[in-house]
């Protein structure tokens, strides 16, 4: 048995009450009062740019969206007998089509305003020292989690999912060093066949959902240590003129409109798109027209094309030195708040964004 805190004590219920109690029976077996008064005491800046903050709990609540359905859909999926079973779930399982239109569409905008969160870190420039170690996890929780939808991608066994990771595995084929090595062992042999279904089905379940809960708790123990970051027109104010309101239940009150918004959305997209069965995949048939990988890879796809022939390995090469640079960028930029030295990496910025979303559409329409 532990001693309860004095100051603990201040905050509980009388001991005579049943809260009172109970709170005091749980402090005294469970020392988590330290937890409990840092959470308490959290805060948050206020600014103009505070609004940004949001983009992080919004992925996450999608994640934790991704996770339900994604249990759900487990109880029906059959790996044996893909295509099968995801027809049983669309046609034959009350709501089937409905959590699995949600679990496409959640997938979609959890990586989005991953995207988002990221371009308002970088801009708001949050990777600076000491949160480093924040911006790499966080880089490499978008990467996890476009990893997650590619191999969730081929799980249908249609005509699309097939045609699409195989394109998707030839282009990995094509990068030097590990890409023929990885493309074979995601594929399980020199061709996509039910075979890779096993595979990418225990990285879709198992393995990456246990890298992304691990980064996850890395990346919130890593703010929660460092708090939040301040851009440089809040930090170079003075300290009496920065406010700062309470995480819980201030900021936090202010995040459950936007996660109830969210989720309408979501349901309205699921209900108004939802996500379409095509025929069971014909690994000897033809490739249906315009097939496409999905938007977060449009700019990568796109880019490659303006590499042909030889030149594709200077594309290949561009693809991993871009997600290499940004990587870098904390220890490239050492400004401090109160000058302007880090104006070129914010048009480095500018130009990466606008990119982005260039190749995006161009994909997209082309």
């Amino acid at each position: 048995m532990h001693t309860v805190p004095e100051e603990a004590l201040k905050e509980l219920p009388p001991a005579d009450k049943a809260l009172g109690k109970l709170g005091r029976a749980l402090l005294a077996r469970f020392p988590v009062w330290p937890i409990v008064d840092f959470l308490r005491n959290k805060k948050v800046p206020e600014h103009r740019h505070a609004a940004w903050y949001m983009m992080g709990g919004l992925a996450l609540f999608f994640f934790a969206i991704q996770v339900f359905t994604g249990i759900l859909l487990m109880v029906y999926y059959r790996p044996a007998e893909p295509w099968q079973s995801v027809q049983r779930i669309v046609m034959e399982v009350p709501y089937g089509n409905l959590m699995r239109s949600i679990h496409h569409w959640s997938a979609n905008l959890m990586i989005l305003t991953l995207f988002l969160h990221m371009f308002s870190a970088y801009f708001m420039k949050a990777y600076r020292a000491p949160r480093e170690g924040t911006w790499l996890v966080g880089l490499a929780l978008l990467g996890l989690c476009m990893a997650f939808g590619f191999s969730g991608y081929l799980l249908p066994w249609d005509d699309l999912s097939f045609f699409a990771t195989n394109v998707g595995l030839t282009e990995m084929e094509k990068a030097p060093g590990l890409g023929p090595w990885m493309a074979s062992l995601l594929r399980g042999g020199p061709t996509v066949t039910t075979d890779t279904i096993g595979r990418f089905y225990v990285l879709h379940v198992v393995v990456l959902p246990l890298a992304v809960l691990g980064l996850i708790g890395m990346h919130l123990l890593f703010v929660q240590i460092q708090g939040m970051s301040e851009p440089d027109s809040f930090a170079a104010l003075p300290a009496r003129q920065k406010k700062h309101k309470k995480f819980f239940f201030d900021y936090f009150a202010s995040e459950l409109p936007v996660w109830l918004a969210a989720f309408a959305l979501l349901v309205a997209l699921s209900a108004v798109w939802p996500r379409a069965l095509e025929a069971e995949a014909d690994p000897f048939g033809a490739a249906p027209l315009g097939i496409k990988p999905e938007w977060y890879f449009l700019a990568q796809y796109q880019a490659l094309k303006l590499f042909p022939g030889k030149l594709e390995y200077a594309g290949m090469a561009l693809m991993g030195i871009v997600p290499l640079l940004c990587a870098l960028v904390p220890f490239f930029d050492r400004a401090v708040p109160s000058d302007r030295r880090g104006t070129w990496i914010e048009r480095a910025g500018v130009a990466l964004l606008a990119g982005f979303v260039v190749l995006t559409v161009w994909g997209w329409i082309s």
